[in-house]
């Protein structure tokens, strides 16, 4: 079960939560409205695991934390969104990060799940824009409608900062993107983890999950931008020294 405290005074405005998972405990904290940092340790039993926990909470307690238990810490939101992202980067390479991110959250309740796959729809959504669509054809030197799509679910899965600085500037891949992985750059797997994690936890098939979640069409979106020419030369010019250069 997750435990989740706040503090609050003139100066500060912090959370702190844990939970035992099997032998480990986890650690979530930072500042109110943030994600957070995540600290996961890791111990010979769950007893063990369990006496740390009590061990901790009854530090905080005492520094004047106040547990927050109402019905509403319990629904997964944007925080324990990026929360369970950067978990999953933390724990696998990049080719096992969806696969380890759908068996923590197929270990959550199956209201968190939907909830995940809410965030995951507004996000990916929200990123549904010509100018990000530029970037990823510069990058990946070509794309269709179902790339972008993939290119998408990509960018999420590298947490919180890297997708809020990428729609704030998408010139900022070029810091993020080596040019021997440009071409490559997409996660479709992204794209059924709350789907998959649902039907392990359930039983219940993917397109039923799918039929729960309410549906959110794309913004009508115009490409300012053309294939041939120099647009995108001018649009994102680090982008295209970097991975299109003639």
């Amino acid at each position: 079960m997750k435990r989740y405290f706040i503090f609050k005074d003139d100066k500060s405005d912090k959370f702190w939560s844990i939970e035992v998972q099997n032998n480990c405990t986890i650690v979530t904290f930072g500042k109110a409205g943030t994600a957070g940092s995540i600290n996961i340790k890791e111990f010979e039993d769950d007893i063990n695991a369990n006496k740390e926990a009590d061990k901790l909470i009854k530090e905080k307690i005492k520094k004047g934390y106040i547990e927050i238990t109402d019905g509403s810490i319990g629904r997964l939101g944007k925080v324990e969104f990026w929360n369970l992202i950067e978990r999953a980067k933390s724990k696998a390479d990049t080719d096992e990060q969806i696969e380890v991110l759908t068996e923590i959250l197929s270990n959550r309740s199956t209201v968190d799940i939907v909830e995940f796959e809410k965030i995951f729809q507004e996000l990916y959504t929200n990123s549904y824009n010509s100018d990000l669509w530029a970037a990823a054809y510069v990058i990946n030197g070509g794309f269709s409608d179902d790339g972008f799509d993939y290119f998408r679910g990509w960018l999420i899965a590298q947490g919180k900062d890297i997708y809020y600085n990428t729609l704030d500037n998408p010139e900022y891949l070029a810091r993020i993107i080596k040019v021997e992985e440009a071409g490559e750059i997409e996660r479709e797997d992204m794209l059924s983890v709350a789907g998959n994690a649902y039907s392990i936890k359930t039983g219940v098939d993917y397109e039923k999950f799918m039929d729960m979640i309410p549906n959110k069409p794309y913004p009508e979106i115009d490409l300012d931008w053309e294939e041939e020419g120099d647009d995108l030369r001018n649009k994102f010019p680090k982008l295209y020294k970097k991975y299109l250069v003639d």
